[in-house]
């Protein structure tokens, strides 16, 4: 299959491509730097990456390399992920976000491809907000209600995919994945700062392990299985649908951290710092993604406990390489 992939060069894009690669797939994307980083330089081997500002995309070129490179599936990973960086710039949130959306649609709708390739449309469980009990593990037919403009901008998404769909025949799949998480994932996030905290504490280089409030429950996927979910859909998913993607279990963020302290290598103490405490958090947000099995038969398959460790792992090699 020839895949064309935005947001190579990120988390989520380098597991992508990984998993692409080993499936025999042909693989060029774009991404703003257009090289990939040092953790991802094997990549350049096999995978060809061009350089375009997805936000400011020149409509006609865009067009014009999807037309060359005539992908038979295309992956939107492209995107400001980050929630809390969302407050901080929810304009460059939403140009990113769904004016890269309506770039990128657009550009493969103007390329004229026939067949269409399906593009896998990636959102996000947290534009459904903070569902009520009764609608938790969260299917597909809970109300979207984002609360921060990166949830808003990925429900936006969503609904453009549809509507392209609908009104321009675009072939569209939409995974709503929840939370994931894996070797590579920027210290941004929150089991990936822990890890690299213990990995310090380890090091000598912090006397502790500074939190937020960890009194939280998330459906976490490792990265590994949520690549492989992509491409599934890319190959069975149905035009205009939406999918959830999720294991259906919750992970306590202060059992993470437990697990994180008892594969240390010394006793780690730690301490809340109030710059970490969120002012919007959910409290509990797990998936339903039974929708997912039914359509490609996907099962989640690397435990939490080995995500965690795979993380662990990283995050010392990570430090260690800081000192030499």
């Amino acid at each position: 299959m020839r895949a064309f992939v935005t947001g190579i060069s990120g988390f989520v894009g380098g597991h992508l491509t990984e998993h692409l690669l080993d499936s025999g797939d042909q693989v060029v994307g774009i991404s703003a730097s257009g090289r990939f980083p040092a953790d991802l330089s094997h990549l350049a081997r096999s995978a060809r990456i061009e350089r375009l500002d997805l936000a400011d995309a020149d409509p006609a070129a865009f067009a014009d390399l999807i037309r060359r490179k005539r992908p038979e599936a295309v992956y939107h990973l492209a995107a400001q992920s980050n929630p809390r960086a969302s407050v901080d710039d929810p304009r460059g949130t939403w140009a990113l976000n769904l004016g890269g959306a309506l770039n990128l649609l657009s550009a493969v709708r103007d390329a004229g491809l026939s067949p269409t390739p399906r593009v896998v449309l990636v959102g996000s469980g947290v534009s459904y907000g903070n569902p009520p009990p009764d609608r938790i593990p969260v299917s597909e037919s809970c109300p979207l209600r984002p609360n921060v403009p990166y949830a808003a901008s990925k429900a936006a998404a969503d609904l453009l995919g549809i509507q392209m769909h609908l009104s321009d025949g675009l072939d569209v799949v939409i995974a709503r994945p929840f939370n994931h998480a894996g070797p590579r994932q920027s210290p941004r996030y929150v089991l990936a700062t822990l890890a690299e905290q213990v990995a310090e504490v380890e090091a000598g280089l912090k006397d502790a392990v500074e939190v937020g409030d960890l009194d939280v429950v998330r459906d976490y996927t490792d990265v590994r299985d949520v690549a492989r979910a992509y491409r599934l859909l890319a190959e069975g998913g149905t035009p205009g649908e939406v999918y959830n993607l999720g294991t259906g279990r919750g992970l306590r963020l202060t059992d993470a951290l437990e697990k994180f302290r008892s594969l240390a290598t010394r006793p780690v103490d730690v301490r809340v710092d109030p710059a970490r405490v969120r002012a919007v958090d959910l409290p509990y947000l797990v998936a339903d993604a039974s929708k997912l099995r039914e359509a490609v038969g996907w099962e989640p398959q690397i435990p939490i406990d080995r995500t965690l460790a795979d993380m662990l792992a990283d995050a010392r090699a990570r430090v260690a390489a800081r000192g030499e």
